[in-house]
């Protein structure tokens, strides 16, 4: 009988870690850390991970990963799964790190005689994916974070095959919204025409988000589009991972936008700038080089600095909000195709332990 240990994620928004017993042996999904200024950890302990057989990591974002550190701390000596461009991603390496292959998308890897995997793509960022586990006789289904719509990479969902779910851990991060990212891109796009003029500024983090608006925008307006350069190398990675990416915006899309956006120099005058949320200096630049710039946020705001009271400031930003997590909708969806006999629904401050399908549905005017 599975026994679930929530040491972060669920009835909070970051350092995602669920510790999983089941017949005196365990496993680990996700390992991360608060993103915010005291990077939290989880409560993970020496004693969980002396009992752990395997570490199954979603993708690269600190919360999900940033805890990867403390497995090392406590001399943990198996195996932790992850995708080759999460790998790619992470600021170091980690010894017995796994990497499975593309070439095994939804086929069965063996661990033990007690413990196999599947995996699939979630669409959260490039790299990311969700797991569907057998241990001992149960069936653990783990989204990861998930996008169903994003707007350049591919999600898919375990192939119906009858299997009986008997744990499903679902992203709720945007369980308050109602979201068409598509209608989304085309918002921000029709915004940013009624401005011809004026250059426009997305403050930007290493996100599926960043790619999918950049490119959209490369795509769908005539404005030039710069990248800062420290998202190149982020973005080589979409070039690198042609099966993750819905066809066929790989070759319609990401060549040329290879070629045209990633140089430090623009020509223009009212350019679309991709610039890091972080550096909040190189935004004040901007601001000051070209004054009658607006600047477009695309998510949630932090709750103090420059940033936020930019936002303020309406004559020079707007607000729209771009999906990275499953909105309301897209968890019912993914609870009713998944069908476990318990979900867990993590990733937000709206959910926790006690939340059910049943209670989602009952209480949607007062979750939206």
């Amino acid at each position: 009988m599975l026994k679930v240990e929530i040491l972060g994620g669920v009835g909070e928004y970051g350092r995602n870690c669920f510790f999983i017993e089941n017949e005196e042996h365990a496993i680990l999904l996700d390992c991360g850390i608060m993103n915010d200024a005291e990077k939290t950890p989880p409560n993970l302990t020496k004693d969980h991970v002396e009992k752990l057989d395997a570490v199954f990591i979603s993708h690269s974002h600190i919360d999900h990963s940033g805890a990867l550190p403390m497995l090392e701390t406590w001399d943990y000596k198996g195996e932790i799964f992850m995708s080759k461009m999460t790998a790619r991603q992470l600021k170091r390496s980690f010894k017995n790190t796994k990497i499975f292959q593309p070439t095994t998308i939804e086929k069965w890897l063996r661990v033990s005689d007690y413990l196999e995997f599947q995996w699939g793509y979630s669409g959260h960022i490039v790299g990311s994916v969700w797991y569907k586990i057998r241990f001992f006789k149960e069936v653990i289904f783990f989204s990861g974070d998930y996008v169903m719509d994003s707007y350049l990479l591919n999600a898919t969902l375990p192939q119906v095959d009858g299997t009986k779910y008997d744990l499903a851990l679902i992203d709720s991060g945007h369980i308050e919204k109602q979201i068409n990212n598509l209608e989304v891109l085309q918002q921000i796009k029709k915004y940013i025409e009624e401005q011809p003029s004026r250059p426009i500024i997305f403050p930007s983090s290493f996100s599926g988000k960043t790619a999918d608006i950049a490119t959209y925008l490369f795509q769908h307006t005539e404005r030039e589009v710069n990248i800062d350069k420290e998202y190149f190398s982020f973005l080589e990675d979409y070039y690198n991972s042609p099966e993750n990416i819905r066809t066929p915006r790989y070759e319609e899309i990401l060549k040329s936008f290879k070629m045209d956006c990633f140089r430090e120099r623009v020509e223009s005058e009212n350019a679309i700038y991709f610039v890091s949320e972080i550096n909040e200096w190189k935004i004040e630049e901007l601001l000051h080089i070209y004054p009658t710039a607006i600047v477009i946020f695309t998510g949630y705001m932090k709750k103090d600095g420059y940033l936020k009271r930019l936002a303020r400031n309406k004559a020079q930003s707007k607000q729209f909000f771009y999906k990275t997590h499953l909105d309301y909708l897209d968890i019912l969806e993914l609870s009713k195709t998944i069908n476990a006999t318990d979900t867990i629904y993590f990733h937000s401050r709206l959910t926790n332990r006690k939340t059910t399908f049943t209670k989602l549905v009952e209480k949607k005017e007062e979750i939206i």
